[in-house]
């Protein structure tokens, strides 16, 4: 839809036809909302709105062969539909491993389909006294907080050593899992999963056994542990796969073969802005910004502008607890060979902080010991996406610790800080860097 909505803008006149499985997709980052904060699936839908006012056409179909050489698509229909240019934005399915009874009824993965999702409100979880999601990422994290609302016992269960921990660095994850645990979620990390556990060989899931013999009752299972690439397509076409998984792309997502298919979202590859390799992040916000990149280009590079690479931004809230991250955690910095200075500040997101509503914000931003900043994570209230997406902005400039200690800023009383957390934590990281490498230490303490 990216793409879709970019062409029409950009390319009057040309024909936009989208096809795609359904009339009205769901919003793939309000999943998991539709169990808890929402009232159904009916209300997490995408408008197509935007697109047909600009002219867009949707057919509703499904693409099952590509013909490079005549330029045609054949649709399952039997329709067959010459194009110009052609963009494939086939995204993911969810991975499923290899577990003993993980095809038992009741368990689960998150496919972004209508039918699918109303069978899970309607049929499945209003009976389901007792919830396992396996995998402690941002949608296991999600769902379990949502689902709980509704009274269901809720457990989450981890292999790593904490919920969250490929995002954030273990002082924020474990301030999220202290959340979770407020709000009655169990919570079992540095755990394997063993056996999907029910009646027969074929019954119902009853129970998760962990790698350690635990046996966590459950009468549904949700696995949550990752997407694979859906490439099919592609393959049959013979366009090039990268080596870190997806269609390989150029910096305007045109494919290798050929410069009229162009390939965008998860389904692509992904090259980390920073480190100028494979990104395993797969986010709906990078696969917005690859369809403007593919849209404004899509008949001629008529815009200088072009995806140098990806960021991964999250954000995130449990209850009244916002959490985000941008970039690099500092952990992973270091073992990527980064000698890292961590700078960090909390401040009332209001001033003064006697202000209705006012939250405490916390900001860690992760420098190298040059000053390039290579990633940050912030903890607060309702402000904190957008305090991170400005930090996102600094690392796509690549702005130093010298640039963001003068970051100019407006402020109000209701609805800034008395001062930016980015410039303030900036400052924390510089503080460090004027003190002997011995006395500064590992991280920032911040003020």
């Amino acid at each position: 839809m990216s793409t879709a909505i970019t062409a029409a803008r950009v390319w009057p006149g040309r024909r936009i036809l989208l096809v795609r499985p359904e009339e009205t997709p769901v919003v793939p980052c309000g999943i998991p909302y539709i169990f808890g904060t929402l009232h159904g699936v009916d209300d997490d839908l995408l408008s197509s709105a935007p697109f047909r006012q600009l002219g867009g056409e949707i057919l509703c179909d499904r693409v099952q062969h590509v013909d490079r050489e005549t330029r045609i698509a054949t649709l399952d229909s039997g329709t067959r539909i010459r194009w110009q240019r052609l963009v494939l934005a086939t995204g993911t399915h969810p991975h499923q491993p290899p577990v003993p009874g993980g095809d038992r009824p009741g368990v689960f993965a998150i496919h972004k389909d209508y039918d699918v999702l109303e069978t899970l409100f309607e049929d499945l979880l209003p009976d389901a006294r007792r919830l396992v999601v396996v995998g402690g990422g941002f949608i296991g994290v999600e769902f379990a907080d949502e689902v709980r609302k509704s009274g269901t016992d809720v457990a989450i269960v981890e292999q790593l050593p904490h919920l969250l921990l490929r995002n954030f660095d273990v002082e924020v994850a474990t301030r999220v899992e202290a959340r979770l645990r407020e709000h009655g979620i169990q919570i079992r990390t540095g755990q394997g999963v063993t056996e999907l556990t029910g009646t027969g060989a074929d019954g119902a899931v009853t129970g998760v056994r962990l790698a350690d013999g635990e046996v966590l009752p459950a009468d549904a299972v949700l696995v949550a542990i990752g997407d694979e690439r859906e490439v099919r397509l592609a393959h049959e076409m013979g366009l090039t796969m990268a080596r870190g998984g997806g269609i390989w792309v150029d910096a305007f997502q045109r494919s290798r073969e050929d410069y009229a298919i162009f390939a965008v979202g998860d389904c692509a590859f992904k090259q980390d802005l920073l480190l100028r390799r494979s990104a395993t992040s797969l986010l709906a916000s990078t696969a917005a910004a690859e369809g403007r990149t593919a849209g404004m280009n899509l008949f001629g590079l008529r815009n200088e502008r072009y995806n140098a690479g990806s960021i991964a931004i999250y954000a995130s809230q449990i209850g009244d607890l916002a959490f985000g991250c941008a970039g690099m955690t500092a952990h992973a910095a270091r073992n990527e060979g980064f000698d890292v200075v961590v700078g960090s500040t909390e401040v009332p997101d209001h001033h003064p902080p006697t202000m209705p509503g006012t939250r405490t914000m916390t900001c860690r931003m992760v420098f190298s010991r040059s000053g390039l900043l290579l990633g940050a994570q912030v903890v607060g209230g309702p402000t904190t996406a957008e305090v991170l997406n400005a930090i996102g902005v600094a690392i796509q400039a690549r702005l130093t610790l010298h640039d963001l200690v003068g970051f100019q800023f407006g402020s109000h009383p209701r609805l800034t800080a008395p001062a930016h957390p980015m410039a303030l934590a900036s400052l924390d990281a510089l503080r460090q860097m004027s003190e002997p490498p011995s006395a500064a230490g590992p991280e920032g303490t911040g003020a």
